[in-house]
């Protein structure tokens, strides 16, 4: 059996499309149930949803969660799920509803516990705007970078989703805002999670629910899901080892030019291949300890290319920022945060994979 989970919050005008649509797809579900969980709508979407669940002889459970944020509807929601198989999806049509066919057939078929509708991997389509595009990214990357099990999911942050309800039997969910997806990637147990391509649809009816305070929310929950996983202390310790190259770099380059006679570009460029190595002993040792597997040469050449590309980050950035007006150290120190992101992923994905 299948469960479907719509957490509401004034979304009366969009209910009867929704079921309406739910209704056409019927057959090829099978089993289901529809629980739409409210958060004390001011605009009659419960009375909505009892009368076109009558009128289109759909199984719907409606109740009222008195929460106020999305992800907190679902856990009510779960509780009072019967399927086997549960979806989360949206209730204002952005997430299209014939997509859940195929993604309960990709999951039965592919043996898998978590189905993604994914709005980044080849073949979406997203339909708003460069600044949630923007929002959506950095939300991601930041999931990547504090969430290990995130890792290999290109879309942690997507609401529409289907999985097998066993996974949740150990976990201990405490989600906070509208990203619960990336609560039960952090806590289930699962083994496989494949994600497929799907249009993202521009909302037509009723308010958006998107705005600062929902995406403050988001954030503080990413960063207290990587505080209960420990991540953050091992990009802390990333970065401690890269300040410890600070030292070898700025101290060989002074040693190298002023006692040993070199020219300055000559001491430069062993001073930064020595303190790349510097900072992959560290690593190797201390940060990514129980991660080490494979070759040590062959780690250690990935970890130069991918310094390599860093620098290449760092500086291109400081040139574009510069030339756009904004002070070069300013400039300077975005990209060095951003080349430290991308150094700390390419570890996790490629040289301590």
């Amino acid at each position: 059996m299948l469960s479907i989970i719509l957490p509401t919050k004034n979304e009366a005008t969009n209910i009867r499309n929704l079921f309406n649509r739910i209704s056409r797809i019927k057959k090829k579900i099978g089993d289901f149930e529809i629980i739409l969980v409210d958060s004390d709508s001011k605009d009659n979407t419960i009375k909505v949803a009892k009368n076109f669940s009558r009128v289109y002889k759909l199984k719907v459970q409606v109740f009222n969660s008195g929460k106020k944020d999305l992800s907190n509807s679902v856990l009510v929601g779960l509780k009072k799920a019967k399927g086997s198989i549960v979806c989360i999806m949206d209730s204002d049509l952005q997430h299209p509803p014939e997509m859940i066919p195929l993604m309960i057939k990709t999951l039965n078929r592919e043996n898998a516990d978590i189905i993604i509708a994914s709005r980044f991997v080849k073949g979406s389509k997203l339909r708003f705007g460069p600044w949630r595009i923007f929002v959506s990214k950095v939300y991601c990357l930041l999931a990547h970078l504090f969430i290990p099990k995130s890792l290999y999911i290109k879309d942690p942050a997507t609401g529409f989703f289907v999985f097998r309800k066993k996974i949740l039997k150990k976990a201990r969910l405490r989600p906070l805002g509208f990203k619960i997806l990336l609560e039960i990637l952090a806590r289930a147990k699962y083994d496989k999670v494949i994600e497929v391509p799907f249009s993202f649809k521009e909302r037509r009816e009723g308010k958006s629910k998107f705005n600062f305070k929902q995406t403050f929310m988001a954030f503080r929950h990413l960063l207290r899901l990587a505080k209960s996983g420990r991540e953050h202390y091992r990009f802390l310790k990333f970065c401690a080892v890269g300040a410890s190259g600070i030292v070898v770099n700025e101290g060989l380059l002074w040693l190298l030019t002023e006692f040993a006679g070199l020219f300055y570009l000559i001491s430069g460029a062993i001073a930064i291949e020595s303190s790349i190595l510097s900072n992959f002993i560290l690593n190797d040792l201390w940060t990514f300890r129980k991660e080490r597997k494979g070759k040590y040469l062959k780690r250690l050449l990935r970890f130069n290319v991918a310094r390599i590309f860093a620098l290449g980050i760092n500086f291109s950035v400081l040139l574009a920022l510069t030339s756009l007006g904004v002070h070069y150290l300013i400039s300077n120190l975005f990209g060095i945060v951003l080349a430290t992101m991308f150094t700390y992923l390419s570890s996790l994905w490629w040289v301590w994979k």
